[in-house]
């Protein structure tokens, strides 16, 4: 047995060592660093903090009450009286009157109480749930952000290689027509094409900045180590294939949709809070009273009382009010049952749009990596056929920029679905360790290295021409 301790014991420290030592994926820091520096989400954590504390103080309504309580008085005046004599005497008095009171009540019947109670348990679920919603709101934020700044580096990237290729063009067009073979006219379109891609070049770089600010402004880091997809990147299967069962797993999982629920359970409980109002109230009631000198009677006398006993408080009329907030109560629980059917409904609609969006994006990606290849060949050819004499060099400025806005939106719609994915299991109520996980399994590219691999490719083939 001490044999198999120490190994068992070896064996948890070598796992947690490996555990440590595992590299932590891009999305899963991002997220992270979220966590800890987002305003608005640590705003939402001290809120549930705040409201956890509706139970314990709900809870309080079905606990014993102890007080204490000290009070002295000062007493000074004359008392007058008659003597055995029958003649009238005048006393002066100066004396204290403390008295002590230690006096315990516990509810032994108490619905009302109970009521808000099973309420405020109710709640505080409910607002457990929804700091979990909180939480797939802020992987949705820092997913976006993410992206649009993986995005924004594939943009610069994809522009200064759209300017290094308009470069080779131009110098192309001053060297045929120094050697006579070109025209002034295809030396202007030339300069005025690499002058306007110079200019998206540059706003590339002020959108890169921004999307750089904004995701700092998230995560509060700004430095981030960023991984973005590549052409190659395959999306894994979805956990679920068919679009119902993402649905009626959303409906059962989704944080908002149970925190909706917790809300209408404790609407209920409010209903029979209220009802308990026309309901018996009974408490054990137990004192000890020390005083002194509690009146002229008892000048220079102590006592001390103890007793215990059983309170019962019943309802006759309170004018209405119980029947009015049990009826305000019901409306109440009539709202939010409306409110969560609408949810119901909501949560449908998103999960079949971000659905969609992933089947139709899988479509829409395979056609523009084709146009993309095709426009790569269409480029080369239009190049080949100049230096042929078959083509213009108007036909290859443009289809310089056919080549490079295929490529601009296949990044683009990549990444649309890279987001989609994510939105489609936070709708669905997957926990985050397992959609941060999902994604960095398919962030694993520097970003804009394809872009600069394929723009390399590009110039490379205009010199060889």
């Amino acid at each position: 047995m001490r044999t198999l301790t120490i190994a068992l014991t070896l064996c948890a420290l070598l796992y947690a060592l490996a555990a440590r030592g595992q590299a932590v994926g891009a999305m899963e820091s991002a997220y992270r660093a979220a966590e800890a520096n987002e305003a608005e989400y640590r705003a939402a954590r001290f809120e549930l903090e705040s409201r956890e504390q509706t139970v314990p103080i709900a809870r309080a309504g079905l606990l014993p009450n102890i007080s204490a309580s000290y009070g002295t008085s000062q007493v000074r005046g004359n008392r007058e009286s008659l003597n055995f004599l029958g003649q009238q005497f005048t006393q002066q008095l100066d004396y204290r009157a403390p008295v002590a009171v230690l006096q315990l009540r516990t509810p032994l019947f108490n619905m009302e109480a109970w009521h808000r109670y099973s309420s405020a348990r109710s709640q505080v679920d409910g607002a457990r749930s929804s700091f979990v919603a909180r939480g797939h709101e802020l992987l949705d934020r820092v997913a976006t952000a993410y992206a649009q700044r993986l995005l924004a580096e594939e943009a610069v990237a994809l522009a200064r290689a759209q300017v290094d290729s308009l470069k080779g063009q131009s110098d192309l067009a001053e060297r045929r027509f120094r050697g006579g073979e070109g025209t002034r006219t295809e030396v202007a379109e030339a300069a005025s094409t690499l002058a306007v891609a110079r200019v998206q070049l540059v706003e590339a770089t002020d959108a890169r900045d921004l999307a750089q600010r904004t995701l700092a402004r998230i995560t509060g880091v700004d430095s981030l180590v960023l991984r973005g997809l590549s052409d190659a990147t395959t999306f894994r299967p979805l956990a679920y294939a068919n679009l119902q069962e993402w649905i009626d797993l959303a409906l059962a999982d989704n944080p908002n949709i149970e925190a909706r629920r917790q809300l209408v359970a404790a609407a209920r409980y409010d209903v029979d809070r209220n009802r308990a109002g026309h309901l018996p109230r009974v408490d054990f009631v137990a004192s000890a009273v020390d005083s002194r000198n509690e009146s002229i009677s008892t000048l220079n006398q102590q006592s001390r009382l103890y007793s215990a006993g059983i309170q019962i408080n019943i309802p006759l009329y309170a004018g209405g009010a119980v029947d009015a907030s049990v009826t305000q109560a019901m409306a109440e629980v009539a709202r939010v049952e409306a409110q969560l059917e609408g949810d119901r409904q909501t949560i449908a609609v998103d999960i079949r749009r971000q659905y969609q969006a992933i089947q139709s994006g899988q479509t829409k990606v395979e056609a523009l990596n084709e146009a993309m290849a095709s426009s790569a060949v269409a480029l080369e050819g239009t190049r080949r056929g100049l230096a042929a004499g078959v083509r213009t060099n108007a036909d290859v400025l443009d289809a310089v920029r056919r080549f490079y806005q295929a490529r601009r939106d296949f990044v683009l719609a990549r990444y649309e679905q890279f987001v989609a994915r994510m939105r489609l299991q936070a709708l669905a109520g997957l926990p985050i360790g397992e959609i941060v996980q999902d994604l960095d399994r398919h962030l694993t590219t520097p970003p804009g290295a394809d872009v600069r691999t394929a723009g390399q490719s590009a110039v490379r083939s205009h010199n060889l021409l």
